[in-house]
């Protein structure tokens, strides 16, 4: 089985890209790491030797998907995504462009699990609407833009297939 896991790590205005394919083989922006060495010693904290350099990080999540790196005593806000997480997130914001209605559509096929508004509420920007669930992965959908939410298409327990419209929000 041949396959490759690919992660974005945003650490201010930098992306970095980290690839870790089936062998366990990892290589980052596209350049091969070739001597590492990754030991827990606490359930937060790790023991990093990466091409002969000695390193301590302590990691603490501070969101859904941002964690604070602490690395021999300096702290990085990063921000990771892996592969799902960010095509996810680019089809949603692909909603964000227009002045007037913004349509939320399912990135995926799934069903519908929860629904956390209603029509006439307000709603801001990345705030939960509901969950999809797709290939038993529960997917968190976010309002992409402050509003009032105008109309809901779906119900839970509905199945929608990719590019369905889910709701409406009046910016």
């Amino acid at each position: 089985m041949t396959g490759k896991t690919t992660y974005t790590v945003q650490i201010d205005d930098h992306e970095i890209d980290i690839h870790i394919d089936s062998n366990q083989e990892i290589s980052v922006q596209g350049n091969p790491v070739s001597s590492i060495d990754w030991v827990e010693i606490d359930p937060n904290r790790f023991s990093l030797i990466l091409n002969g350099k000695s390193y301590v990080i302590t990691l603490e999540r501070s969101g859904n998907s941002s964690i604070v790196a602490n690395i021999n005593g300096k702290e990085y806000h990063c921000k990771v995504e892996d592969e799902r997480a960010r095509r996810l997130r680019e089809f949603i914001s692909e909603a964000t462009g227009s002045d007037g209605p913004v349509e939320i559509k399912a990135p995926m096929p799934g069903l519908v699990i929860d629904i956390a508004i209603r029509e006439g509420d307000q709603v801001t920007q990345n705030q939960p609407i509901l969950v999809l669930e797709a290939m038993k992965m529960e997917n968190e959908i976010r309002s992409v833009a402050n509003g009032q939410i105008s109309k809901i298409y779906v119900q839970p327990g509905q199945a929608v297939d990719k590019g369905e419209l889910l709701v409406r929000i009046n910016i």
